[in-house]
């Protein structure tokens, strides 16, 4: 599954394929299967980035299609 990102780092705006993923319900995060690739940065965690508009729409849009 591609979801789209901002790097907190660099600021770039892009899409990367996460695979599936679940949530820790202990912290309320996404888990993803894949790492979270940035352009510029390479691998970032989940708090290295934000989820865009566009980001949260897939990940609301897959959860509820799961």
């Amino acid at each position: 599954m591609e979801m789209n990102f901002k790097c907190k780092k660099c600021k770039v705006v892009f899409d990367c394929d996460i695979g599936n993923f679940t949530i820790d319900e202990s912290v309320m995060s996404p888990v993803f299967d894949n790492p979270i690739l940035c352009p510029n940065c390479g691998e970032l965690k989940i708090d290295d980035v934000d989820l865009t508009d566009l980001g949260s729409e897939q990940l609301a849009k897959y959860a509820f299609n799961m």
